[in-house]
């Protein structure tokens, strides 16, 4: 028989069953209330027992690290006073050599460029042969006052100001001479009776004259009667210089002025987009002052605007300023340029564009560099300044970069070899002790006789530069460039305080330890600098056994301890240094920060590398004389 129904529970059964709910709901919520409150306190004391531990990791790293300040204060300026002493000599030495030579230094010296600039421009008549003269001895000023301030910046103590004012003096140095020219120049034209001579046909007078002081070389031509031709030739064979004007030229009354300036060093004015190669060639069309006439004896000179001060045209003339015409006939073009270049075959020859200040290469057709003469040939439809130029960024946007000490053999001085890989050379400077540097590759041609110079490494860096491989970026320059495999243009330009340090970091370690580029430096923003190091194998054979670690220097207000307990203090000098994981292997895709096990944060990177590294390392680190070290950390 089926179970009989349950009888409908009465009220009271219900409301019992309720008020047992609400009691167990009330019990759960009470015990899970509890857990709450319980689970809050135990993190809230794990997160203070963590604060607790971060304020005492962080007290014991400063304690630590100002212990180590301490420790090693005396021998660092006991290094500082040693080096500052070698210098010294040296720089006497330097002066000695100077004087002895009797060549006047202007470069460090405002006083003495104000009254050279002064006094040159007082005075008046120079002839054409003296103003060049001039432009050459003044060439020498510029070009050392270039390698004083070059040298001022290799400091990382330098007064800006003061490089700032002597970098002023390079464009009026310049113009100073340019002025002198254009003096000479006018002179000429002025006094165009004395200096025409029969054209070898006989059919009319002409002015042709080619001067050169030192490098700078100067054609000039002016034509009397008028002659019909298609291109007429002015050949200068004493400058290696040929124009071929057209027949507009024919019927003008002009002087065409040929000017190739050995410009080692580029002004400002000229942009820093490009690296000028080879110097400057400016050519000028001159409007021709109304010829002297001889009346019974005397000679009548009409005074005008165009006798007193050179009037230029344009081309064709009477164009406007920075109009580039299409069917004018074109100038031809070709000089020789001077040793020591690095161009291709068909190098970019530029304009520039006297209207919006950059060097453009629609006025100039069919250039032609022949490697084996020198020579260079271009067509033009306009006149002015031309140069070969060179995109700055193309060696800038290097793929590596390494530092290792070569061990000296017999009489000879250790050397510290610097490489950078660019894009289309392997760079190699040899850093030796004196402050003084070596190129020892690319081994090309075009470098035979700079790799045979001692140099400073900013005089070094600078001649390199000229020859066409430019490896000292402006931080203009590093905002545009591309880092070899980076997906975006720009280098990182690091804080001043890091840059010194990773610098003193290499420089100082250099006699025993390599060191080599961090493919994640440019990622980690401006605060933090990577290096791959290892301790040397150039004075045990070269085994080349030992794997690289990850250094890093880094600001210590942005480091994880600082963050974690910023109440706590600061780090002496700010900056510290460790050792970490870094993840350089090729299977790694993320930058690691993390500190190596059994190491610390220091102040010393020597302190760090202790060890990855025999005592033996750490000996010949410390018994260096500093010299050797310095040269590196310029460099």
């Amino acid at each position: 028989m089926p179970p009989k129904k349950k009888g409908k529970k009465s009220k009271a059964e219900q409301e019992a069953e309720k008020l047992a709910a609400e009691a167990e709901a009330a019990r759960l919520e009470k015990e899970a209330e509890e857990r709450r409150i319980a689970e809050e306190k135990a993190a809230e004391e794990a997160r203070q027992r963590k604060i607790e531990e971060q304020k005492q990791f962080r007290q014991d790293e400063l304690d630590r690290l100002a212990a180590s300040f301490e420790e090693m204060l005396p021998i660092v300026s006991a290094r500082a006073e040693s080096l500052a002493m070698h210098k010294q000599k040296f720089a006497e030495a330097e002066e000695w050599d100077r004087y002895m030579s009797c060549v006047t230094k202007f470069a460090s010296n405002e006083a003495d460029l104000n009254t050279y600039l002064s006094e040159t421009k007082a005075i008046t008549n120079m002839n054409l042969q003296e103003a060049m003269d001039c432009f050459t001895y003044t060439e020498t000023i510029v070009n050392d006052l270039f390698s004083s301030v070059s040298k001022m910046m290799s400091s990382f103590d330098f007064d800006a100001d003061k490089v700032e004012v002597m970098r002023g003096f390079m464009p009026l140095l310049r113009e100073m001479c340019v002025t002198k020219l254009d003096e000479a120049t006018l002179d000429i034209i002025q006094h165009s009776d004395h200096y025409f001579v029969s054209t070898a046909d006989g059919k009319g007078k002409e002015i042709k004259l080619g001067k050169k002081s030192g490098d700078i070389k100067m054609g000039m031509w002016v034509f009397h009667q008028k002659k019909s031709f298609k291109y007429y030739p002015l050949i200068f064979d004493n400058l290696d210089m040929r124009i071929d004007i057209p027949r507009p030229f024919a019927s003008a009354q002009v002087a065409v002025r040929a000017i190739h300036f050995p410009y080692r060093q580029i002004s400002s004015r000229f942009g820093t987009e490009n690296l000028v190669l080879g110097g400057i060639f400016q050519l000028d069309i001159i409007h021709l002052p109304p010829t002297a006439k001889k009346v019974t004896g005397w000679v009548m000179r009409q005074v005008t605007e165009k006798s007193t001060k050179i009037h230029k045209s344009n081309y064709p003339i009477g164009n406007p300023d920075g109009v580039i015409s299409a069917v004018a006939p074109q100038i031809k073009c070709s000089l020789k340029l001077g040793s020591g270049l690095i161009l291709p075959e068909d190098p970019k020859v530029a304009w520039f564009h006297p209207v919006e200040h950059r060097w453009v290469t629609d006025a100039v057709t069919d250039a032609d560099y022949n490697p084996d003469t020198g020579t260079l040939k271009f067509h033009v439809v306009a006149v002015g300044s031309f140069a070969v130029v060179q995109d700055a960024l193309t060696d800038l946007c290097f793929k590596q970069w390494s530092v290792t000490p070569v061990m000296a053999r017999g009489d000879e001085e250790q050397e510290i070899h610097y490489t950078l890989q660019t894009p289309r050379f392997t760079v190699k400077i040899a850093a030796k002790s004196g402050g003084k540097c070596q190129l020892l590759e690319p081994q090309i041609e075009p470098l035979k006789e700079l790799r045979e110079k001692l140099l400073e490494p900013a005089q070094l860096l600078n001649e390199l530069r000229v020859a066409g491989i430019n490896i000292m970026p402006t931080d203009e320059n590093a905002s545009k460039a591309k880092l070899h495999n980076s997906d975006a243009p720009g280098l990182t330009l690091k804080t001043p305080e890091i840059e010194k340090k990773a610098c003193f970091v290499v420089s100082h370690l250099c006699t025993s330890f390599d060191f080599m580029s961090s493919r994640w430096n440019n990622s980690i923003g401006k605060g933090r600098c990577t290096f791959q190091v290892k301790e040397t194998d150039a004075f045990t054979g070269g085994s080349d056994l030992v794997d690289y670690s990850v250094g890093m220097v880094e600001l210590d207000k942005e480091s994880q301890t600082a963050i974690d307990a910023p109440e706590v203090g600061e780090v002496v000098d700010g900056i510290k240094c460790s050792l970490i994981l870094g993840g350089e292997e090729p299977s790694s895709r993320a930058f690691n920060p993390q500190i190596v096990s059994g190491t610390e944060t220091q102040l010393y990177m020597s302190k760090c590398v202790k060890h990855i590294c025999t005592p033996e390392s750490l000996a010949r680190v410390e018994a260096s004389n500093g010299q050797i070290n310095d040269t590196v950390k310029s460099l």
